[in-house]
């Protein structure tokens, strides 16, 4: 019975092994029998396991029984992890080979067809964003439009103000052309 288990933790051992190697070595020309030795690995461990859970459930001695079904669940559990972590680091391979491939495409014209569709569609997203910012800014432009006109009705009523407490408070002349004035340079300020 020990040797069962004993076969499936060098097993275990190994295909930890060969997944940190198939990590480290992601892009060389060699991950392709890597990852063929894992894939076969991991299925015959599996297997292993299982047939060491039959025996576990064999055993006559109670405590041995219990023993071996426990010793089972704990290698599925590193199985089931080590399984994961594989496919995750072929999925990612799989991922980076395709970005590779297509950039490779992109640089040297495809088929043009693919070409052709990436520039369109960058067109689409540059009249896209283009006409975004132009919405943007003339919508900035009237708010900045209604401000003004918003200031200059509260000067008029100021002036208008002025005016009459000037006159009620007898202001000089001059001090009213120098408002007069000032308000003609405002005015010409906002036009520029």
């Amino acid at each position: 019975m020990t040797s069962e288990y004993n076969a499936a933790q060098r097993l275990l051992h190994k295909i930890k092994q060969s997944v940190s190697e198939f990590e480290l070595n992601n892009t060389g020309g060699n991950t392709n029998v890597v990852e063929a030795a894992v894939a076969q690995d991991l299925q015959t461990l599996s297997k292993g396991i299982a047939e060491y859970r039959i025996l576990g459930r064999q055993e006559s001695n109670e405590r041995k029984r219990k023993t071996m079904l426990d010793r089972a669940t704990s290698m599925a559990d590193d199985h089931e992890l080590l399984k994961r972590r594989f496919d995750k680091l072929k999925l990612r391979k799989n991922e980076r080979e395709n970005y590779t491939q297509e950039r490779s495409e992109l640089f040297q014209g495809g088929s043009g067809v693919a070409l052709d569709t990436a520039i369109t569609v960058d067109e689409d997203a540059f009249w896209g964003r283009s006409e975004r910012a132009l919405d943007g800014f003339i919508a900035q432009g009237m708010a900045s439009l209604d401000n003004l006109r918003e200031q200059r009705g509260l000067l008029e009523g100021t002036r208008r103000r002025l005016w009459n407490a000037g006159g009620t408070l007898g202001l000089s002349k001059s001090v009213i052309t120098y408002i007069n004035r000032r308000t003609a340079q405002d005015k010409i300020f906002l036009v520029a």
